[in-house]
């Protein structure tokens, strides 16, 4: 199992949001988490449908967090953007197991349910205050880095509040 790209790029703009704390414009955010502009923009739609973050039109328009660091967990960014994670196709019930008659009698569908809802379960703990809390300063840890940040005035903005 592998998380898409789509949904690492999902992480690190909500992250940015989270650390940033204001509006941020589209350009802005790409360019800083290193997500191409036209799959930016198509992630944060779906971010913002599931109320993850909040959309503004217009020349002050932009994005920020629709719901506090400590309200948003890992799971809620990753199903925003990704059909369920499950660990086997055969969970998902579209396919046909290939290794036992009645797939209900496999014995390694129930250990792949067990782990995927143990991985859920996990994922839905995990906050991005947690993540965010000691890292509101500094370069942000994937690609560009620190140009980025100086670019947009990240570190400035929250080095001053």
């Amino acid at each position: 199992m592998k998380i898409t790209q789509e949904s690492e790029y999902a992480i690190r703009i909500v992250d940015y949001l989270a650390r940033l704390g204001r509006l941020s414009g589209a350009a802005e955010i790409s360019e800083v988490t290193a997500a191409p502009l036209r799959f930016s923009k198509n992630i944060l739609q779906k971010l913002a449908r599931a109320g993850i973050v909040n959309s503004y039109k217009g020349v002050y328009g932009g994005y920020e967090l629709g719901r506090r660091p400590e309200e948003i967990s890992l799971y809620d960014v990753m199903e925003a953007t990704d059909e369920p994670i499950r660990l086997n196709r055969c969970l998902a019930g579209e396919h046909e197991c290939t290794y036992a008659a009645d797939k209900q009698q496999c014995p390694y569908r129930d250990m792949f349910r067990e782990l995927s809802n143990d991985m859920e379960r996990k994922m839905r703990k995990f906050r991005f205050s947690s993540v965010v809390h000691d890292r509101r300063i500094g370069t942000f840890p994937c690609q560009p880095g620190q140009q980025a940040i100086e670019k947009t005035g990240v570190a400035k903005q929250t080095a001053a509040g």
